[in-house]
């Protein structure tokens, strides 16, 4: 016996935000099981001291794959066996289509990552998604839905997708997207925004995503008009103006050196203008609401927007004057006067393991087991008003790093090499993250981070992903623990694949048929049928 490869000991922490004396924390990265144990057998476990653990606690451990008989190969297999699964009946069987309206943009920010857009000049900048390819676009989509893809939520993006006078374009997006049965949404500046309200109402927009990075001449300075003009006062307006109309609306707000300082302004001023976060009840009942009047064939209940909003340092190289890092964001919010697990909430690159421990520890399901950091290796698609189609949000308008494009002829996606390449960034085939304790919870990192930091997109980046989650979790599971005494706090993977013979690995291994994949891991119980897409 030995301890996983992929073991991570931790600290538990209680709401007082002190270390719960006799208590540690086990969490595997590979199984995704989530243990509390005496802090006595924790060490036993770090000196791999078997033999004097208890024998019913020594099995449970075993049985959950803290400890393991397999050696750091075996353990290996199982990671690369879990990251084909994914990959073949998850991770690919989705199209997000993010469209681009056009490049152009009324705001000029200094951070923004598609500065590169503007030395091409306004002639190129101001060419909007002809109708032909609009109709292309979306016929590509529905030929996409008919070979078995799940084709989902519609994002509008840009440049800025919501230019007042693109407002032609933008409804036949919505027209085809409506045909579709895609649900919309966007990711917009908020400065044009009240002229596109009844657009909105009209093709029920579920969320906006709109960024202000302080109060007044703060957000102004870096949220700043081609014009020179204001923005602050007239994107909070709209945000309220939204609300009003029942769109929900997540307000980001980039954080670097410049305007950390005024994050608990800003948190001040948005209370003082009405706009409060909805609490976690408020958005359990309206989402179960919406689920009951979809399952009905019911109108969708009319309502206010939901508001929340969301601090996230800014990507800048590392020797910027401005770097910020993530913790020192989340410092900040802390001294907002926010306790902990709220500002974790607050701060996206926190939020993001403890949505993934909370999901885990509700026992609903296993823990997820995706390799992939984010879209770009799986279904996204960026199609930009030309037509070229784009892996990652961060790489639009960069035409080199186009992976296909849409025919108007045919109203076909052409997809080149560099699509397939990126579905091979995920952390179950990059050597680094291979034997990596955190494989499922960084799953290799953001690839522009990684092009920063190592010039390459296909190489991994860590970041402060240690870090983020050495806090994380002790806290969310702590709390947990505190709450119903449980020292099993999630299922374990371990079990399941252990009821694979060595024939059924190596045919998950090699099958192209995604049916036989998915009665083999379906009998096994590690998939809910509706992942069955009845594709061969």
């Amino acid at each position: 016996m030995r301890t996983s490869t992929y073991e991570i000991i931790l600290p538990l922490i209680g709401r007082d935000d002190k270390e719960i004396e006799g208590k540690t924390l086990l969490i595997n990265g590979l199984y995704g099981a989530i243990d509390v144990v005496d802090t006595e057998i924790a060490a036993k476990i770090r000196e791999e001291d078997f033999a004097a653990i208890p024998f019913v606690m020594r099995e449970r451990l075993a049985q959950r794959g803290h400890i393991t008989r397999k050696d750091e190969a075996g353990e290996l297999a199982d990671a690369r066996l879990l990251g084909r699964i994914w990959n073949k009946l998850i991770g690919h069987s989705g199209r997000g289509p993010v469209i681009l309206p056009t490049y152009d943009c009324n705001f000029r920010c200094p951070y923004c990552f598609e500065r590169h857009r503007l030395t091409r000049g306004q002639e190129w900048l101001g060419h909007e998604m002809k109708p032909e390819m609009v109709e292309a676009v979306f016929t590509a989509l529905q030929k996409q839905r008919d070979q078995g893809y799940k084709v989902g939520d519609c994002t509008l993006y840009g440049g800025e997708p919501l230019l007042k006078e693109n407002m032609a374009t933008v409804r036949n997006i919505c027209e085809h997207a409506k045909a579709m049965g895609l649900s919309l949404s966007a990711i917009t500046n908020g400065y044009d925004l009240d002229a596109f309200i009844g657009l909105l109402e009209e093709f029920g927009f579920e969320r906006l995503q709109i960024t202000v990075d302080g109060v007044g001449r703060l957000n102004d300075r870096r949220r700043l008009h081609r014009d020179g003009v204001p923005t602050y006062d007239r994107i909070l307006q709209n945000v309220a103006l939204a609300l009003e109309h029942g769109v929900d609306i997540s307000l980001r707000v980039n954080v670097n050196g410049d305007n950390i300082g005024g994050i608990k302004a800003l948190i001040d001023d948005l209370a003082a203008r009405g706009l409060h976060e909805t609490s976690r009840e408020e958005r359990a009942k309206v989402g179960r609401e919406r689920q009951e009047a979809v399952k009905a064939g019911k109108p969708v209940p009319k309502r206010k927007g939901l508001f929340s909003y969301y601090f996230k340092a800014v990507s800048e190289d590392k020797n910027s004057p401005t770097k910020v890092t993530e913790k020192q964001v989340l410092d900040a919010i802390l001294a907002a006067g926010f306790p902990p697990v709220d500002a974790m909430e607050r701060q996206s690159q926190y939020s993001m393991p403890l949505q993934g421990l909370i999901a885990a520890m509700k026992k609903e399901d296993y823990p997820s087991f995706s390799p992939a950091y984010c879209g770009a290796e799986q279904g996204m698609i960026g199609v930009g008003p030309d037509g070229l189609i784009y892996p990652c949000w961060d790489l639009v308008a960069m035409e080199e790093q186009a992976v296909g494009f849409t025919d108007v002829k045919t109203g076909r996606f052409f997809f080149n090499f560099g699509k397939a390449k990126w579905r091979t960034r995920t952390a179950d085939l990059m050597k680094p993250c291979q034997t990596c304790p955190y494989i499922f919870i960084c799953r290799g990192g953001c690839a522009p981070e990684a092009k920063r930091e190592h010039g390459s997109y296909f190489s991994e980046h860590c970041g402060e992903v240690k870090e983020i989650f050495a806090y994380v979790a002790p806290r969310i599971i702590g709390k947990k623990w505190e709450e119903t005494g449980e020292d099993e706090l999630s299922v374990s993977l371990a079990g399941p694949l252990s009821r694979f013979t060595g024939a059924e690995r190596e045919t998950l291994m090699t099958t192209t048929s995604q049916k036989v994949m998915f009665d083999l891991i379906n009998d096994a119980g590690i998939l809910p049928a509706a992942t069955d897409r009845d594709n061969n």
